[in-house]
């Protein structure tokens, strides 16, 4: 049973025959992908959500404003003075149960049915609710929204889910981070979600490494919902990054020597540079005649995928890998494990959850051979929508189409700290997922918060913020007539201001905002600027002074 084959060849079927039982000789063991295009999207059916339980219950951080009679953020001693009683007393009043109550925070954390919640969250005092274990920095980390976040389409619903829209519209896409997958056939990425890449220089490079002809469209899809870009249609959370591909399954069978091209793939990927590498493929059957995994293999030292996955990470490069697509969705179908490169120790395995939250039954859990828990986390993984052929959209299903929205998320995290290592990167992304406090061998820690991960890999980054300020090549907005200038500030930063001046010194543009230590996104508005070589200066409220060139053009 391999995540390759039904990967490469999803199941695209008439509208009629989606009722209809797959036989499992018929059906690949992993990926379904059912498909209906209509007019330029396709859509799946499957089974409707299930209702939500006005009645259960789940842990919340309810975050409250400041004390009364203060009015600059919690620190030093009055972080040192108990919840305000007002508050908790209005809290009660209403049903609420404190269960923490953390003074550093001004806030409280307790068990919240969703009708509470909504209550809790319409007092004038209380911030907003977080799910415990999702808390993220707030106060003088806190940065400006970007006033035109791209429109999301169709990828709105998935991103909504794991929390992702915010970061977007903060202008955080995966700037300056490369971003590697190994996949099948990539259909040379000319759907139009990725004609931004060429636009702007992006697109990396593309290596075959298999031989003989290719067919389908799944290294396409799986790239559009990380890296795509077509405001309105599709938008992934890394549009803006660089985008490396290698081709190293075959879709005609099940070779051991696909294992051999996930290998030379990797390595190509990492000669090239890349930071984070998307593996929506893995292995467990193949062929007969050829050598196939049992449970007892998935230990994370056996299969040559697995060690590959884990030299990768020696070297620094993070690899996001999807669990796999065989897990019990009837009940001669089991299988249940992830497959192998998921089982690797230093991998993020990607399990897949439908859009009620519940989890996906085709989606592989753990744990492994040796006792470890798996997946890591879970996103969407049911209609989940992709490029598909003939520049139309799908809604497709599988842990492929899971994975790559993690990939994303873990591109905005690098883009913000780039001095994360693989274990930091998946260390961020446990820690703020929904049951961070309880994993277990089905969602792992849950499901992902990427504003949470982003906000803690951000505040990480301006704990140890470099003496020096450093500005980065500035870049022009994809969605607004904006230059964005990357500054990494030095400590106790607390204003920056950055002057635009012509070739010939006359200052066009002069922007001062709130900064602060570690990283730091300086939009610029240049509409109505003529093209042509522009210097920049940048300085900070303590002194330091940093310039540079950027080109303008139409």
């Amino acid at each position: 049973m391999c995540e390759s084959r039904a990967s490469a060849l999803a199941d695209i079927l008439p509208l009629g025959s989606l009722s209809r039982p797959l036989t499992r000789a018929a059906r690949p063991l992993s990926l379904l992908a059912l498909t209906v295009c209509l007019g330029a999207f396709c859509t799946v059916q499957l089974a409707a959500a299930r209702p939500s339980d006005s009645t259960s219950t789940d842990k919340y951080w309810i975050l409250l404003a400041d004390r009364p009679s203060e009015t600059a953020p919690t620190s030093g001693a009055s972080a040192a003075r108990p919840v305000a009683p007002a508050f908790l007393n209005r809290l009660r009043s209403v049903g609420v149960r404190p269960l923490v109550r953390s003074r550093w925070l001004h806030a409280v954390s307790a068990r919240l049915a969703p009708d509470t919640r909504a209550t809790v969250a319409a007092l004038p005092f209380v911030r907003g609710t977080r799910p415990v274990a999702s808390l993220r920095p707030l106060g003088p980390f806190s940065e400006p929204t970007d006033p035109s976040p791209p429109a999301l389409g169709a990828a709105a619903g998935p991103l909504s889910r794991i929390n992702a829209r915010s970061p977007l519209a903060r202008g955080l896409n995966g700037r300056g981070v490369d971003v590697g997958f190994l996949d099948a056939n990539y259909a040379g990425l000319r759907h139009p979600v990725f004609s931004h890449l060429r636009a702007n220089d992006r697109l990396g490079g593309l290596r075959n490494m298999t031989t003989g002809r290719q067919g389908g469209t799944h290294g396409a899809g799986v790239v559009s919902v990380a890296a795509g870009y077509e405001p309105g249609s599709l938008v992934g959370p890394a549009y803006g990054a660089n985008i490396w591909g290698a081709t190293t399954e075959f879709t005609q069978y099940e070779r051991n020597v696909e294992e051999d091209n996930f290998v030379a793939g990797l390595e190509w990927l990492t000669r090239r540079g890349v930071d984070v590498v998307n593996a929506s493929i893995g292995y467990t059957r193949f062929d007969d005649g050829q050598r196939s995994y049992g449970p007892d293999d998935l230990d994370g030292d056996t299969a040559l995928t697995t060690r590959a996955v884990d030299q990768a990470a020696r070297r620094g490069v993070t690899v996001v890998v999807s669990a796999g697509n065989s897990g019990c969705d009837a009940p001669d179908n089991c299988w249940f494990y992830v497959n192998t490169p998921a089982d690797a120790d230093s991998a993020i395995a990607v399990g897949a959850v439908a859009p009620d939250s519940s989890v996906a039954s085709f989606s592989a859990r753990g744990p492994t051979a040796d006792g470890r828990r798996k997946p890591d986390v879970v996103v969407q993984g049911e209609k989940v929508p992709a490029a598909w052929k003939n520049d139309q959209y799908a809604r497709v299903s599988g842990t492929s189409f899971a994975s790559p929205q993690v990939t994303g998320i873990v591109a905005q995290m690098l883009q913000v700290n780039p001095a994360l290592g693989p274990i930091d990167v998946r260390r961020l992304l446990r820690q703020t997922a929904s049951q961070a406090h309880a994993p277990d061998t089905t969602r792992g820690w849950g499901i992902v918060d990427a504003e949470a991960a982003v906000r803690y890999a951000e505040w990480q980054a301006r704990r140890t913020a470099s003496p020096a300020l450093h500005v980065s090549a500035p870049y022009t907005a994809l969605d607004a007539p904006s230059l964005i200038v990357p500054v990494s500030a030095p400590p106790h930063t607390t204003r920056l201001r950055v002057t635009l001046h012509t070739a010939l010194g006359h200052r066009v543009r002069r922007v001062e905002r709130a900064g602060h230590p570690g990283p730091n996104r300086l939009p610029v508005d240049v509409n109505g600027l003529p093209p042509g070589l522009y210097r920049y200066v940048v300085t900070t409220d303590r002194g330091h002074h940093a310039t540079g060139r950027v080109t303008l053009s139409k």
